[in-house]
């Protein structure tokens, strides 16, 4: 079965060159629902010649995420009085990808393994130019400061003026790279899927992060490998995985980490 399904995805990809970035990715995605989250997995681990497709994929899916982040967030700068992101998130998309309001209520499960009670300090790597993860936070929880990391100016630009514009006053994104960022008082650090090197970032928040950190890796999982990276397997030592949420359709899943008992970064006062 795995041979026929891999003949199917072999021959999707050869006509990569006449679609469009979001039927690209949407294509593949369609597969691996098909075939089941599982398969995939198998898959990808049999054949791992596949990987060679993805900076091809890599390019288009940020390509597509590009395509909506542009027409949505015009949409909330038009906004005349401040509101959440919450009741203002698109239902639908018309390219096809998943919906700010689907991106937004995809944090559900986040909220139940991860406690904000006692965090003073939440930072998320990656947060793009529409960060929902940070919306959501703001939103749900008192965190006092909610810190956002990018790699592009225009991102860091863009999250800080809807920030602005929709309220958020206790958010701000800064250009950083999660790679030389200080994580000490972050309580709670949340990496999304499309940082790269990911395990170099995990790495660099076991470094400097308290011990009492909870982190949360966003995972892609089956044929979402193709474009995404995935931390877990190559784990710092120094961490372990203490719960993971359900595979969403998207082929994504959010990984719940801490530190192992004895081993920590930066003590909690440093």
């Amino acid at each position: 079965m795995l041979k026929s399904w891999k003949g199917e995805l072999e021959s999707f990809l050869a006509s990569a060159g006449e679609r469009t970035p979001t039927e690209l990715i949407n294509g593949i995605r369609d597969v691996g629902v098909a075939m089941g989250h599982e398969a995939g997995e198998a898959l990808l681990d049999s054949h791992p010649e596949l990987f060679s497709h993805r900076p091809m994929l890599t390019r288009a899916f940020i390509e597509m995420v590009h395509a909506q982040d542009v027409a949505e967030i015009r949409q909330m700068l038009d906004l005349q009085e401040p509101t959440s992101f919450g009741q203002i998130a698109a239902e639908k998309t018309s390219i096809g990808v998943m919906s700010s309001k689907d991106a937004y209520k995809r944090l559900d499960e986040v909220f139940e393994h991860v406690d904000f009670s006692r965090c003073a300090r939440a930072v998320m790597v990656g947060c793009g130019g529409r960060p929902f993860t940070m919306f959501r936070i703001h939103d749900e929880t008192r965190v006092p400061e909610i810190v956002g990391l990018d790699v592009v100016p225009q991102a860091v630009e863009t999250a800080n003026i809807l920030a602005a514009k929709l309220g958020y006053t206790r958010m701000r994104a800064e250009f950083r790279n999660g790679r030389d960022h200080d994580y000490r008082g972050a309580q709670v650090v949340y990496v999304a899927s499309m940082v790269s090197p990911k395990a170099a970032v995990v790495s660099r928040v076991a470094d400097t992060a308290p011990p009492n950190l909870q982190l949360v890796l966003w995972e892609p999982y089956s044929l979402a490998r193709l474009w995404s990276e995935r931390a877990e397997e190559t784990l710092d030592r120094r961490l372990e995985v203490v719960g993971r949420t359900r595979v969403s359709r998207n082929m994504t899943r959010d990984v719940f980490v801490r530190f192992r008992p004895g081993a920590s970064g930066r003590s909690s006062a440093s």
